[in-house]
C-alpha cells in the first residue's frame, strides 16, 4: 500500500513546496493549514477512507501539528492507510510526544515497553514516558506506571509509588484500575502483616492521606510506629512530622529524637528539621554547635529549608555567630530554589547592604518575586512604594499591598494601614477604619498602635479611651506612655486629678531615661508640687534631661545656674545651657539668654511637657531607617 502512496506523494511534496512559497507571500497563518489538514483528515477517518486522512494528517503533521502527528502515527500503527511501519510510527509518535500530547506519549511508551519499531525494548524510557503522560492525568498510562513500579520493570520497585499511580489511575475511572489496586493492597497488606518495614510505611502513608484507604489516623500512627522501630528513615521522618504538628510538648520531645534517628541515617529531609529544632531549643535543648552541623549537611545536600534556616541563623538570630557573607550565598541558593522566605530575607541584605553592595534594584526585584505569596515580602515592597526607593513614590500601591499583607497575616501591616487611614495617605482619610485597625495591631501586642490609638482618641478629646489605651501601653512598659499617664493624672484628664499618681508615673518614665519626665519630675520637685520642695533634686532630674540634649530642660538648667538654686550660682554655666537650649531652636531660651546679659532676672520656664505626636517614622522620617521598618525572619 505505501507503493501506491509513493507518487502521490511525491507529486504532494512538489505541491506543498509550492504552496509554501505561496503562503509565505501572502501571509497565511500555518494554524489554520493545520487545522484545516487535521480536520480533514478526520473526516476522511470518520469516513473510513483512510488514505485520504493519511494524505491530510501527513500534511499537518509536517506543518508540526502534534495531534496530526499523533494521529498518523497510529494509522502506521496500525497499518490504516499506509502499509504498516511500527519504526514510522514511533518517528511520528516521538515528534507529538515532544510536544506533551499524552496519548502520544503513553502510545510511545507501550512501544518502548514491548520493544516494537526498535532494535529492542527499553522500559526505563517507557518509564519516562508513561510517567509523562500519567503527570497529565491519562489514566492508562497511571496504571501502566503503576504496574511497572509494583514489578521493579525498568525502574527500582516501589509498593508506595505502584500504589499511588494505582490510586490516580482509579480517580481517573481506568475500568482496570481498581481491581488492581485491591490485588496491590492485599499484597502490601500481606508483606506488612509479616513485619516489612517499607510495606508498613506504604499503608501508613495511605492511611494518613486517605487514599485508596479510608483516612486512619490512628492506623497510619501505628504502622508509622512499627516501621520507625524497624528502622525505616522516611517512617522515622514522617512519624516525627506527624508528632511535630501536634505541637504538644512531650510529643514535640519525640519528634525532635524521631527527626534526629532519620537524620543519622542520612535522611536530608530530617536533618535540616532537627537542626530547625536544635536552633530553635523546640523539641529538644537549644544547641547552636549540633544546630549548624545538621543544616550545614541538609543544605549541602541542597535542601532549600535547611539553607534558609542557615541563611537566617547567620543574619539574624541572637546566639549564632554573625556573618552576613554566609547568610547571602546561602539565601541565595535557597532563593533560587523558589523560597519566597529567603528571597525576602536576601533582599533585605540587598536593601541594607549587608554582606555585599547595597542594591535597591536587586532588593525590589526580590520583594518582587517574594511577594507572589509572602506576607513580609508583601510588607516591604509597601514599604518601598510607600517611600519611592527604586520605583515611583505610590502611596495607593503602597496601601493595595499593605492590605494584601494583612489579608496574609502581616502583623505589621495592620500598624502601616492604622497610619494611612489616620493621616489620610494613599487612602481617604477614616478615623473609624485607623481605629480599626490600631485596634487590630494592638491586640497583636504592638505597642506603636496602642499608643496611636491613645493619641487619636485623646487628640478628639475622649480622654477616658485615650486614658485606657496610654495606661496599657504605660504597663507594657513604654515610656513615653508612663510620662503622658502621668500627666493626665496631674491635669485630671481622662482620671480623677492625682498628684501622687503622677509622680509615680514620671518616675517610671525618668527610670527609663525618658528626658521629658526627668523634666517634669525636675519641675515637680522645683515648685514642691506633690513631692517635697528641693531645689537639689529638681537640678538633678534637669541635668539628667539637658544631657540628654533636652533643650526644655537646658533652659531650666541655666535658670538654676542663673540663680543658685540646688546649686552655686555659676553665669558662664548659666550662659552656656542658655545658649545650648537657643541653638536648638527654643525661643524662649533666647529670650532669656538676653536677660542674663543685661543682668535681669524674670526668666521664663516651660512647666509641663508630654509629646503627643502620633509615631509615623514609616511616613515621615528622613531618611528612612530601612533597617527598623523592613521586616525579616528572625529565626528560622
Amino acid at each position: 500500500m505505501i507503493a501506491k502512496l509513493k507518487t502521490p506523494l511525491f507529486a504532494l511534496a512538489i505541491g506543498l513546496i509550492a504552496v509554501f512559497a505561496w503562503l509565505l507571500m501572502n501571509g497565511t497563518d500555518y494554524n489554520d493549514l493545520n487545522e484545516d489538514g487535521l480536520s480533514r483528515g478526520n473526516i476522511a477517518y470518520q469516513q473510513g477512507d483512510f488514505e485520504e486522512a493519511a494524505e491530510w494528517f501527513m500534511q499537518a503533521a509536517k506543518l508540526g501539528d502534534r495531534e496530526a502527528q499523533y494521529r498518523f502515527a497510529m494509522l502506521y500503527r496500525d497499518g490504516k492507510g499506509v502499509e504498516r511501519d511500527d519504526s514510522q510510527a514511533v518517528r511520528w509518535l516521538k515528534l507529538a510526544a515532544a510536544q506533551k500530547h499524552a496519548k502520544a506519549q503513553y502510545e510511545l511508551a507501550k512501544l518502548f515497553d514491548s520493544g516494537r519499531g526498535m532494535d529492542q525494548a527499553d522500559p526505563a524510557a517507557a518509564v519516562r514516558l508513561f510517567r509523562q503522560a500519567a503527570e497529565q492525568g491519562h489514566g492508562s498510562a497511571q496504571l501502566h506506571l503503576a504496574v511497572l513500579y509494583a514489578e521493579g520493570r525498568g525502574t527500582p520497585q516501589d509498593d508506595g509509588l505502584a500504589l499511588q499511580w494505582a490510586v490516580a489511575a482509579s480517580k481517573s475511572k481506568n475500568r482496570e484500575a481498581e481491581p488492581y489496586l485491591q490485588q496491590l493492597l492485599k499484597r502490601v497488606t500481606a508483606k506488612a502483616m509479616k513485619g516489612d518495614a517499607k510495606a508498613q510505611f506504604v499503608l501508613a502513608m495511605m492511611y494518613r492521606r486517605g487514599d485508596g484507604l479510608n483516612a486512619d489516623i490512628k492506623s497510619a500512627e501505628q504502622l508509622l510506629r512499627q516501621s520507625a522501630e524497624s528502622g525505616n528513615s522516611d517512617a522515622q521522618f514522617h512519624l516525627a512530622s506527624f508528632l511535630a504538628d501536634n505541637e504538644n510538648g512531650n510529643q514535640l520531645q519525640e519528634a525532635a529524637k524521631w527527626y534526629l534517628a532519620a537524620a543519622k541515617q542520612g535522611h536530608v529531609e530530617a536533618a535540616a528539621e532537627f537542626g530547625v529544632m536544635a536552633a530553635t531549643g523546640i523539641g529538644t535543648r537549644a544547641d547552636p554547635k549540633q544546630a549548624l552541623q545538621w543544616l550545614n549537611k541538609a543544605a549541602k545536600a541542597g535542601n532549600a529549608k535547611a539553607q534558609t534556616a542557615l541563611g537566617i541563623l547567620y543574619s539574624e538570630t541572637p546566639g549564632f555567630s554573625h556573618n552576613d557573607k554566609e547568610a547571602l550565598t546561602w539565601l541565595q541558593k535557597a532563593a533560587a530554589s523558589g523560597r519566597a522566605d529567603a528571597r525576602n530575607n536576601l533582599a533585605v541584605l540587598y536593601a541594607l547592604g549587608r554582606g555585599v553592595d547595597k542594591n535597591h534594584k536587586q532588593a525590589f526585584s526580590l520583594f518582587q518575586q517574594a511577594a507572589e505569596s509572602d506576607n513580609k515580602a508583601q510588607y516591604n515592597l509597601g514599604i518601598m512604594f510607600l517611600r519611592g526607593i527604586h520605583t515611583v513614590q505610590n502611596e495607593e500601591t503602597a496601601a493595595a499591598w499593605f492590605k494584601k499583607a494583612e489579608a496574609s497575616g502581616s502583623s505589621r501591616a495592620r500598624l502601616a494601614m492604622a497610619l494611612l487611614y489616620h493621616l489620610g495617605h494613599g487612602v481617604i482619610y477614616s478615623e473609624a477604619d485607623a481605629i480599626h485597625w490600631y485596634q487590630e495591631a494592638a491586640g497583636k501586642g504592638d505597642l506603636d498602635a496602642l499608643f496611636n490609638l491613645a493619641i487619636l482618641y485623646y487628640k478628639t478629646n475622649d480622654f477616658a479611651k485615650a486614658f485606657e489605651s496610654f495606661q496599657q501601653a504605660a504597663n507594657a512598659g513604654d515610656a513615653q506612655a508612663c510620662n503622658i499617664i502621668a500627666s493626665m493624672y496631674q491635669h485630671g484628664q481622662g482620671a480623677e486629678y492625682n498628684i501622687d499618681q503622677a509622680v509615680v508615673w514620671y518616675r517610671k518614665a525618668a527610670s527609663q531615661d525618658y528626658p521629658q519626665a526627668q523634666f517634669n519630675l525636675g519641675n515637680l520637685y522645683r515648685k514642691g508640687e506633690g513631692l517635697e520642695q528641693l531645689d537639689k533634686k529638681a537640678f538633678y532630674w534637669y541635668k539628667k534631661a539637658a544631657d540628654a540634649g533636652y533643650p526644655q530642660a537646658q533652659n531650666s538648667l541655666a535658670y538654676m545656674y542663673a540663680l543658685g538654686r540646688g546649686v552655686k550660682s555659676d553665669r558662664k554655666l548659666a550662659e552656656k545651657w542658655f545658649t545650648t537650649a537657643a541653638a536648638q531652636g527654643l525661643r524662649i531660651a533666647e529670650q532669656n539668654l538676653s536677660l542674663l546679659e543685661q543682668k535681669q532676672s524674670g526668666f521664663t520656664l516651660v512647666s509641663h511637657v508630654v509629646d503627643m505626636d502620633v509615631r509615623a517614622n514609616l511616613l515621615f522620617e528622613k531618611p528612612l531607617n530601612l533597617a527598623s521598618h523592613l521586616d525579616t525572619y528572625k529565626t528560622p
